[in-house]
């Protein structure tokens, strides 16, 4: 039969020396006798929270004899009726109760406390936390989130391992999942970031090469471009110099060409021209009027052939005069042979003179040249004589 519950348990006196020195087997066999006492008690229908006699819930000790409880009193008889007294009840057996209850409290044990929830929490935050990470660390971009929950998880296993031995935790396989999860992500995520780094560290060094090589094409370009520039310079300068020394050939040769009456002159092709000194002439005869007070002299142009191929003289037949003015001055025509023209070709080694009279103007006579055209082209050239008519 179930034990009614107290309302209220009133706080236990403090224990006596001599009770706390109280081996547990007797401890124990006190415990069995309350509890007897209090099984008889509800069959013989007592109140168990009425106070015990004197003496009763005191624990006998030992040598000491067992104090008998005294009768219960009869209650009055009422004064209308009076009525025969009841037969007298037995006293109760003694019993020994564990621990003094001086205040007649009889001692209850303990009810069995609940035992408190598992500590699963861990154990599935790990194992959450150890998918989130093992997720993450499957995308290589991700690895640097995917750590962290991966740790987490493979904290928050150990942990909820170390409660599962304790036995305040339930769940070892989803804590033991949790670590391994967690150990898979550490894992995968360790080995995305050296991936990663790696295909960075490649990046770099391949954009470091074709800095190098960039940098080494712009190098040889600018060293192709100072050669191109230093040639072309080179080239401008030989040109400056040949064109210098074209003009200062040239200019040698213009002086060379600038004579004086009886003076030779050879061209390049071998074609050497003279001009003798000029002679007084007297015409014979005009075809037109001579100038009044004119000077008349006649011109002689010699020409030798003295290289080894045939000349042309075309239009070098006859020379052209000026006068101290620079006015041109005509050829002057008589009846007489002894103008002459020069021939159209010279064959090596030929020689042929040239004969024609000018008539001088006055006051303008004293100096005139007499210029001789020879070539074509751009390699035509003039030999010019000038002086005084004598």
């Amino acid at each position: 039969m179930t034990a009614p519950v107290p309302p209220d348990r009133p706080q236990a006196e403090k224990a006596s020396p001599e009770d706390a020195e109280k081996p547990a087997a007797v401890v124990a066999v006190e415990v069995a006798e309350v509890a007897a006492d209090v099984a008889s008690g509800e069959a013989a229908g007592a109140d168990p929270w009425a106070p015990l006699n004197p003496g009763q819930g005191e624990a006998q000790r030992p040598g000491e004899a067992t104090v008998p409880a005294p009768a219960t009193a009869p209650a009055p008889a009422a004064a209308a009726a009076p009525i025969a007294a009841p037969a007298p009840v037995a006293a109760p057996t003694p019993v020994a109760v564990p621990g003094p209850h001086p205040g007649g409290v009889p001692y209850w044990p303990p009810y069995p406390v609940p035992a408190p929830p598992p500590r699963n929490g861990l154990g599935v935050a790990a194992m959450v936390l150890g998918i989130v990470g093992a997720v993450l660390s499957l995308a290589v971009i991700l690895f640097w989130l995917s750590w962290l929950p991966a740790l987490l998880a493979l904290v928050f296993g150990i942990i909820g391992l170390g409660y599962v031995r304790k036995g305040v935790a339930t769940n070892r396989a989803v804590a033991l999942a949790g670590v391994i999860l967690g150990v898979s992500g550490l894992v995968v995520s360790a080995g995305a970031g050296v991936f990663v780094m790696a295909r960075v560290h490649a990046a770099n060094v391949e954009r470091r090469a074709e800095a190098d090589a960039a940098r080494a094409r712009a190098e040889a370009e600018s060293r192709a471009a100072q050669e191109r520039a230093e040639k072309v310079k080179e080239q401008a300068e030989a040109d400056r110099k040949r064109i210098e020394a074209e003009q200062q050939k040239a200019a040698e040769d213009l002086k060379a060409r600038r004579l004086s009456f009886g003076q030779s002159y050879t061209y390049p092709d071998g074609l050497k021209v003279t001009m003798a000194a000029p002679e007084p002439y007297v015409p014979s005869g005009t075809v037109f009027e001579v100038p009044r007070n004119a000077k008349i002299v006649q011109v002689r142009i010699t020409v030798v052939n003295t290289g080894s191929q045939e000349l042309s003289l075309y239009g070098s037949g006859s020379p052209t005069v000026r006068d101290a003015n620079g006015g041109l001055v005509f050829t002057l025509i008589d009846g007489s042979n002894r103008m002459k023209f020069l021939p159209g070709s010279l064959s090596p080694g030929q020689e042929a003179t040239g004969a024609s009279a000018y008539a001088l103007p006055e006051g303008a006579a004293d100096p005139f040249s007499v210029r001789f055209d020879y070539g074509t082209g751009l390699q035509r050239k003039d030999v010019t004589w000038a002086g005084s008519p004598g």
